[in-house]
């Protein structure tokens, strides 16, 4: 119900919280285009190679601008930088190039990154492969013969651009990642063989590279239980684990706790200890994250935000802009690396979460027995970061991933509401939560967390109504399904389900069971629009709830003098239609859980019939 599932990242990546503030005064726009943009694109037909690097090197550094980056973008960088620089004789015109347009594809996310595709990127990436792919071969066959180090850092700069750029074409659409996945294997093969020469120690690689090649590996093992299966072919787990443990990286030691959990989810077929690992990896991820201080990051992302000889960075010369910001790269790597490990960590730990909540029985839909040392790390670790995370995004809005810190504690709640008996410390926990998500203003955050305060109410039932403001709920029964709103809409109506039959209020419950009935009502006038299948799935369950037993002091002045009865008698056939029209092939877990609302429907209208007789 309220449970977030893993999948692949927003097609739109979030926001840069580290890229320059972009400037609002629109009308500095065409000055910029003439006096900065076009020049700079200009100099990347340039013949001589050092105007063509300086060019890119700037536009690399304005890119991380929003601003800038769409005035770019508007001036068709990218073509630019396609044509000019990824077959330059230069290798460091290429690298930086490739740098580029991965950069623009994270910001951006899937219009770059289809553009990127439709102009045949491949090629050039399947180029650049091969040529990485014999400069690794010659090394580790010679031994690291080359003493260059800065022709070394080249290549592996190099090969993290291209093993990156990868991994964001591949979040694009299904079709890009299909299409990349069909040619994955001898890019695995390169990546576990580079991997496999670091660990023994045949050719170091720096960090960075080091969590590229880590990073390959747990995003597609995220998405693929078929590339999980090639994992298998890799014989040198244990030694990874303890050359990452040994590291100072922790970002590699959170991709290794992503893939780690990835292969257990697809290759552990038992599953007897499976409170144990999962423990193990939660409580590792509790250690990595929290040896970031908060704070310090704080420091060194407004620091970067807001330096303070770059205010008006636009006004300088390209020259002049890339010497004062390429100053703090230092600083922005260990930045970017530190909101990276933050963010990995969540999205593991939200995977992990909604794994744990699956009932190891038969059909795997009973109750879930959470063990102490599991309950002991939910409560005195995992619980406490997340409301941490969350506290300090509220207060700072710094990291920009509120959206991720809800998705996970979202699945810590429904976890512990799955458990067989509710955890005695959740009780207290739920409350405080309780408080923080509703003190939440950013409107969207606040349709987020209402997975959150669904699970809370119905942990809690009628303990909780005194704390539901009639204001939020007049403000839930505003909400419209719409497109963009489709899961958040889900949540909506399962709030206010919850919230019908305990509100100690006639009137209320009357006008949530009315919200409801317009819900399925619309929902059935458009059931080609897929979210409304599921709107009636939950509405008509919540109606289910609501009037379960004539008892209730609201049924018989809502149900029976309203004539629910005759209306859901109304509705049946409309329903059965929907039902026998659903595709099982294209959409089994529909079909499945309509087929039992529909059945559940005949059941409920027969039941109230006779109820009062």
């Amino acid at each position: 119900m309220g449970k977030l599932k893993k999948g692949r990242k927003n097609q739109k990546a979030r926001l840069n919280p580290i890229g320059s503030k972009s400037q609002q005064d629109l009308k500095k726009d065409e000055s910029t285009r003439t006096s900065k943009i076009l020049p700079l694109i200009n100099k990347l037909h340039s013949t001589t190679p050092n105007d063509k690097s300086m060019a890119l090197g700037a536009i690399t550094i304005l890119s991380e601008d929003e601003r800038m980056r769409h005035l770019l973008l508007k001036e068709k960088v990218i073509p630019a930088v396609m044509q000019t620089c990824l077959n330059d004789s230069n290798d460091e015109i290429i690298v930086e190039a490739f740098g580029l347009l991965r950069n623009l594809g994270i910001e951006e996310g899937y219009d770059v990154t289809k553009y990127l595709w439709r102009q045949d990127i491949w090629t050039c990436i399947e180029s650049a492969l091969n040529k990485i792919n014999e400069s690794f071969n010659f090394l580790l066959e010679k031994g690291n013969v080359e003493k260059d180090k800065s022709k070394l850092q080249l290549l592996y700069d190099f090969t993290e651009n291209i093993l990156s750029l990868l991994v964001v074409l591949a979040s694009g659409d299904e079709s890009m990642y299909d299409s990349v996945f069909n040619k994955i294997d001898p890019i695995l093969d390169f990546v576990l063989k580079v991997i496999d020469g670091h660990i023994n120690g045949g050719l170091k690689v720096t960090n960075k590279l080091f969590d590229a090649l880590l990073e390959f590996i747990y995003e597609f093992s995220t998405e693929s239980i078929e590339f999980v299966e090639k994992l298998e072919k890799f014989s040198n787990w244990d030694k990874l684990i303890s050359c990452v443990d040994e590291s100072s990286s922790k970002l590699a030691k959170i991709y290794v706790e992503g893939i780690k959990f990835n292969n257990y989810e697809v290759l552990e077929s038992t599953h007897v200890n499976k409170q144990q690992v999962l423990g193990g990896i939660l409580h590792n991820i509790f250690t990595i994250e929290t040896s970031i201080d908060l704070e310090k990051l704080l420091e060194r992302i407004e620091s970067i935000a807001h330096p303070n000889n770059a205010n008006e960075p636009i006004k300088k010369d390209a020259n002049t802009l890339e010497k004062d910001l390429s100053s703090s790269n230092e600083t922005k790597t260990e930045t970017k690396r530190d909101l990276s490990t933050i963010e990995v960590g969540l999205s593991v730990i939200t995977a992990v979460l909604e794994y744990l909540s699956i009932s190891e029985d038969e059909n795997q839909d009973g109750p879930v027995i959470l063990s102490p040392d599991l309950e002991r790390i939910m409560f005195d670790e995992i619980e406490p970061m997340l409301v941490e995370l969350l506290k300090f995004e509220l207060r700072t809005s710094i990291l920009q991933l509120g959206d991720q810190i809800i998705g996970a504690i979202n699945n810590f709640c429904w976890l512990m509401l799955s458990n067989e008996h509710l955890p005695v410390a959740w009780y207290e926990k739920s409350l405080q939560l309780w408080e923080i998500v509703l003190s939440i203003n950013d409107e969207k955050l606040q349709m987020e967390s209402l997975g959150i305060i669904w699970a809370i109410i119905k942990s809690l039932g009628s303990e909780i109504v005194d704390k539901i403001p009639h204001t939020f709920i007049a403000k839930l029964q505003q909400v419209q399904a719409t497109e963009e709103n489709a899961s958040a809409f889900l949540n909506v109506l399962g709030v206010l389900g919850s919230i019908a039959p305990i509100i100690n209020n006639t009137e209320i419950t009357f006008q949530l069971s009315q919200f409801l009935i317009n819900s399925i009502k619309n929902a059935c006038n458009e059931p080609q629009i897929g979210r409304n299948l599921e709107v009636i799935i939950e509405s008509l369950n919540a109606i289910y709830d609501i009037f379960g037993d004539k008892d209730f002091d609201y049924d018989y002045p809502i149900f029976v003098q309203h004539d629910y009865l005759s209306l859901l008698k109304d509705m049946e056939p409309k329903i059965k239609e929907i039902y026998k029209k659903i595709d099982k092939s294209k959409q089994p877990h529909i079909k499945v859980k309509m087929e039992e609302t529909w059945i559940n429907m005949d059941r409920f209208i027969q039941y109230k019939a006779s109820e009062r007789e």
